[in-house]
């Protein structure tokens, strides 16, 4: 904070020693400033403006600007995170892997190693390498109790398919944070795996009413009503589902969800796929 005060006071300094010798000197001065900062601050810029695009859905563009901001130097450890996330998404594991590397090799924040692990357990997952996967949210787990890691490890376990063990690690996460829409969200489709359906069912309405972004809450979702004999409400829930995007680490695919909007009677509803 001194530091920035000091920075501060420097500047307007100069500014004014500037204009006391000539205006034109002045003005030069606040010039070669805004110059400076643009040229410092350039990798969060560029980082901004691929954050952009990623949310237009411009995938492409989002990787150019993000590139920029890696190839400026300065690029800090929460964007290089999103890149790395980015890199995920489009399928190139291996940079994905070195970004969240990096960020564990320099970044001193715990909040932000914290996510740069869950990354890399991500993509050892994606790899393929699930026993390392597992093996590192386990250690994290043990070590860290936050919404983040036990939103990231509920799910992971639940996709190893320990679904009593599972279950168990769930609802401490339900007890820790009850609110939280990716917590819940493993809580029901831990109690669907299971056949609990009426508390899958009870779950899922609280899911569905934050408005999940992806398709597999809707499905799972779907399949409890099926099962409970709601098939109106099941057919609103995969129609709902057919319009969403999958997440990235998912047992599912576009056509097991378009397969049962068909056995629902539903497979005439456009599949509006948000890639």
């Amino acid at each position: 904070m001194l530091k920035s005060i000091l920075k501060l006071i420097l500047v307007i300094v100069i500014i004014i020693m500037g204009f006391q010798v000539n205006w034109i000197v002045g003005v030069a001065a606040i010039l070669a400033i805004l110059g400076y900062f643009v040229y410092v601050n350039r990798s969060a810029m560029y980082a901004q403006r691929g954050n952009l695009a990623y949310m237009r859905g411009d995938r492409a563009q989002a990787l150019i600007w993000m590139e920029k901001a890696y190839d400026s130097k300065a690029f800090l450890p929460k964007h290089q995170i999103g890149y790395g996330y980015l890199l995920m998404k489009t399928g190139d594991l291996a940079k994905a892997e070195q970004m969240f590397e990096e960020v564990l090799q320099s970044a001193k924040a715990s909040d932000i190693r914290i996510q740069a692990k869950l990354n890399v357990a991500t993509v050892y997952w994606l790899k393929g390498k699930r026993d390392e996967a597992l093996s590192m949210l386990e250690e994290l787990a043990n070590e860290v109790k936050n919404t983040l890691v036990y939103g990231n490890y509920g799910y992971f376990q639940i996709l190893q398919g320990d679904l009593e063990t599972a279950l168990a690690y769930n609802l401490e996460a339900y007890a820790y944070n009850d609110s939280d829409i990716t917590i819940m969200d493993n809580l029901a489709q831990n109690y669907y795996m299971l056949g609990r359906l009426d508390e899958a069912a009870e779950m899922y309405t609280k899911v569905v009413a934050k408005t999940p972004k992806h398709a597999e809450s809707y499905y799972y979702y779907a399949r409890t009503l099926q099962q409970l004999g709601q098939t109106e409400a099941a057919r609103e829930q995969i129609e709902t589902a057919l319009g969403k995007e999958l997440a990235l680490v998912t047992p599912l695919t576009k056509e097991d969800i378009a397969l049962f909007a068909s056995e629902l009677g539903e497979g005439e509803v456009e599949h509006k796929d948000k890639e």
